[in-house]
C-alpha cells in the first residue's frame, strides 16, 4: 500500500472519530439505540468523503478538498455547539447527527465534482464559479449562527428566527449602520477577500488537467450523482434535515400557517355576533395607537424618579381626570410580531385559540359599525406577511409610510394621514408608531434633540429623546382626533420594552424588556354614556395587566356583547379574573 493511500485512510479515519466523538460530547441524553446507529452511519459517510480524492489522487493540500473540509468542521460544530451552550441546562435530551453526515458528505460532494470538470478544459470557468458559489453559500449558514451568538450570546430561537424572517430590509440597513464603521468596512473587505481568494484558488485548481482511469472516473461520477440527489432533494434530503435548516422551514411553516388567517375569516365573520350597549348617536372616533419599544421606566409619567423629562405632555394629560395612566403593565414578550397579533385578537397566553381561528378588535369594529383605518410607520413585509400585516389588511382602509430604501421615516409622517378619516362617520383608528426602535437616533428628528448632542450616537440619551419624540407625536395625533374627529376614546400602550443600553435580543431577559406604558383617554362624553367602563378602569388602575388581554378591554371600550368576548379578560370589566400571581409574560413562561 503507497504513502498516499494511507493518508486517504488516516484521514477517513480522522473524520469518523472527530465526527462522532463529537457527537456524543455535544448530544444530550442519547439513548444506546442513537449511539450504536450513528456509531454505524458515520462509517461511510467517513469514507465517501475521501474516496473520490483516493481514487482521482487529488492532494488532500487541494482547494478542492480544503475548502469544503473547513465547511464541513463548520457545519459539524456551529448549530451543535451554539445549542447545547444555550441549552444544555434546560433541554434534557437533543443530537444533532445529520449534522456531520451533510458535512462529510459536502465534502466529497465538491470534490468529486471539481475533479469530473477538471476533465474538460473548458469548464474551468464555469466549474470555478458553480464551486465557489455552493462553498460561500454553505460557508455563510455557520458564520451566520456564530455572528449571531456573538451579537446575542445565546444559539437562534424560534423568536429571533422569525425576526430574521419577517424583517424589513430598512431594519437590516439601520442595523449594519449602527454598528461601528470600522467593523463594516473590515467586514466587506473580508467577504470581497474571501470571495476572491475562493474564486483564484479554485480557478488555479481548476485549470489542472487530470488523467484519471477511466473506471475511477466513473465511480466519482456515480458518487457526484448520487449526492447530488441524497444532499438536495426536497423531501429527506440531508440539508434539509440538518438541525439549523430544518428549524428554518419549520418556522417557515409556522409562519405560512397564518395565512389561513386571511383565508378563514369569511367563516369567522359568518358567526361572529356583536351587539351594541350602548350606542353614540353622534359619529366619533375610537383610537388606539401601538408604540414600539417604549419603556415605562424611561418615562417620566410613569418614574418619578428618572432623570429626563421625557413626557412633558403626558405629565400635564394625566393630571386630568380624562386619562388614566396604569403603572403595572407587561408585554407578552420583546417581539413585536408575537406581541402584537396577541393584543389586537381572541389568542393569549391564556388560553389554547389558534391565530387564523380568532377574531381580531378589527372584527369586532367591523360588526359594531365602525369604520376602520389602520396606519403603520412600521414596515410593510409583502409576500412575507406577518400576523399583524394580515389583521392590518382586514381594515377598510391599511396605509404604510412609504418604506424608501435608505429613507428615514419619522413617526410624524403618519399625521397627513389623519385627514383621511370622514368626521361624519364612526371610526375605528389604529396608528402603529416606530416609535422608539433601535436605531434610536433615527427615530425623532436631528433638530427635536433635547437631551443629547444633535447626531451623537449616545444609546441612553438617544432613547430619551426618543421617547420624549413618541410624546410629541402622540399629542399631535390626540388633538387632531380630539378637535376634528370627535375623540371618545384612546388607548395607548407599546408592543414591548427595551433597555437601551443592551443589544436587542430576541431572547427573554427579564421584566425590564417587557415594562410596557398603558394609558387610556375618555372624553366627557364617553364618561357620561359609558360611565361603568370607566369608573372599572379607574378601579383598576394599579392591577397588573399584560397587552394580549388588549383585545377584551378593546371590547369593553366599544360597550359591546359578543359571542367572541370574554368579559372575565377585560381589564374594564367587574368581571377581570387576573391578580398578579396569575399573569404571565414571556409567551406564559415566567411570572410577572
Amino acid at each position: 500500500m503507497s504513502y498516499i493511500d494511507t493518508i486517504y485512510i488516516i484521514t477517513a479515519v480522522v473524520f469518523y472519530l472527530f465526527s462522532y466523538i463529537y457527537y456524543l460530547k455535544i448530544s444530550h441524553g442519547l439513548g444506546n439505540k442513537a449511539t450504536y446507529l450513528q456509531l454505524r452511519r458515520f462509517i461511510p459517510c467517513a469514507i465517501l468523503s475521501v474516496l473520490p480524492a483516493a481514487l482521482a489522487g487529488l492532494p488532500l493540500t487541494s482547494p478542492l478538498f480544503v475548502i469544503p473540509t473547513i465547511i464541513a468542521i463548520l457545519w459539524i460544530v456551529a448549530y451543535p455547539t451554539l445549542y447545547f451552550i444555550s441549552n444544555h441546562k434546560v433541554s434534557s435530551d437533543f443530537e444533532f447527527h445529520f449534522e456531520a453526515v451533510f458535512g462529510l458528505y459536502f465534502i466529497a460532494w465538491i470534490s468529486s465534482l471539481g475533479i469530473i470538470m477538471q476533465q474538460i478544459s473548458w469548464l474551468a470557468i464555469p466549474a470555478t464559479i458553480l464551486i465557489t458559489v455552493a462553498e460561500l453559500i454553505m460557508l455563510s449558514i455557520p458564520v451566520a449562527q456564530l455572528i449571531y451568538y456573538g451579537l446575542y450570546k445565546a444559539c437562534i430561537n424560534e423568536n429571533g428566527m422569525e425576526m430574521i424572517q419577517e424583517t424589513h430590509y430598512n431594519e437590516i440597513i439601520e442595523f449594519i449602520k449602527s454598528m461601528p464603521l470600522v467593523l463594516n468596512i473590515v467586514t466587506f473587505l473580508g467577504s470581497i477577500c474571501v470571495t476572491a481568494t475562493a474564486l483564484f484558488v479554485n480557478y488555479q485548481e481548476m485549470i489542472i488537467q487530470k488523467n484519471t482511469p477511466i473506471v475511477n472516473l466513473a465511480i466519482i461520477a456515480a458518487i457526484a450523482i448520487f449526492l447530488s440527489t441524497y444532499l438536495w432533494k426536497k423531501k429527506h434530503g440531508v440539508f434539509i434535515r440538518t438541525a439549523i435548516v430544518e428549524f428554518y422551514l419549520d418556522v417557515k411553516e409556522y409562519l405560512a400557517t397564518n395565512l389561513q388567517y386571511s383565508q378563514n375569516m369569511q367563516e369567522r365573520i359568518s358567526e361572529l355576533q356583536v351587539t351594541l350597549l350602548n350606542k353614540t348617536d353622534k359619529p366619533h372616533t375610537i383610537l388606539l395607537v401601538i408604540g414600539e419599544s417604549a419603556s415605562r421606566d424611561y418615562m417620566k409619567a410613569f418614574n418619578k424618579d428618572y432623570k429626563f423629562d421625557t413626557t412633558p405632555w403626558l405629565n400635564k394629560m394625566a393630571q386630568s381626570k380624562n386619562f388614566i395612566l396604569f403603572p403595572n403593565a407587561f408585554s407578552i414578550l420583546p417581539h413585536t410580531v408575537t406581541a402584537v397579533s396577541n393584543a389586537m385578537t381572541e389568542i393569549n397566553q391564556y388560553n389554547d385559540k389558534k391565530f387564523y381561528e380568532s377574531c381580531s378588535i378589527i372584527d369586532i369594529a367591523h360588526a359594531a359599525g365602525y369604520k376602520v383605518h389602520w396606519y403603520s410607520n412600521q414596515g410593510h413585509l409583502g409576500c412575507a406577511d406577518t400576523p399583524v400585516t394580515l389583521i392590518a389588511n382586514t381594515a377598510d382602509v391599511a396605509k404604510w409610510t412609504k418604506q424608501e430604501l435608505n429613507q428615514v421615516q419619522y413617526d410624524e409622517s403618519l399625521l397627513p394621514y389623519l385627514d383621511e378619516l370622514d368626521p361624519e362617520k364612526n371610526n375605528f383608528l389604529v396608528i402603529h408608531l416606530k416609535g422608539n426602535h433601535f436605531n434610536f437616533l433615527n427615530r425623532f428628528p436631528e433638530s427635536f434633540t433635547k437631551f443629547g448632542t444633535p447626531g451623537k450616537y449616545d444609546l441612553e440619551v438617544n432613547y430619551a429623546d426618543s421617547i420624549a419624540y413618541t410624546d410629541y407625536v402622540l399629542e399631535q395625533i390626540f388633538n387632531y382626533a380630539k378637535d376634528k374627529l370627535n375623540l371618545q376614546a384612546m388607548v395607548y400602550f407599546s408592543d414591548h420594552a427595551t433597555v437601551p443600553d443592551k443589544r436587542r435580543s430576541p431572547n427573554f431577559e427579564g421584566l425590564a424588556s417587557v415594562r410596557i406604558p398603558f394609558f387610556t383617554y375618555f372624553a366627557d362624553d364617553y364618561i357620561a354614556q359609558h360611565q361603568e367602563v370607566y369608573d372599572t378602569l379607574k378601579k383598576h388602575e394599579n392591577f397588573y395587566w399584560t397587552n394580549d388581554l388588549a383585545y377584551e378591554l378593546l371590547c369593553s371600550i366599544l360597550d359591546i356583547k359578543s359571542n367572541h368576548f370574554d368579559e372575565a379578560n377585560s381589564l374594564a370589566s367587574e368581571k377581570f379574573k387576573y391578580k398578579r400571581k396569575d399573569l404571565r409574560t414571556n409567551c406564559g413562561q415566567t411570572k410577572l
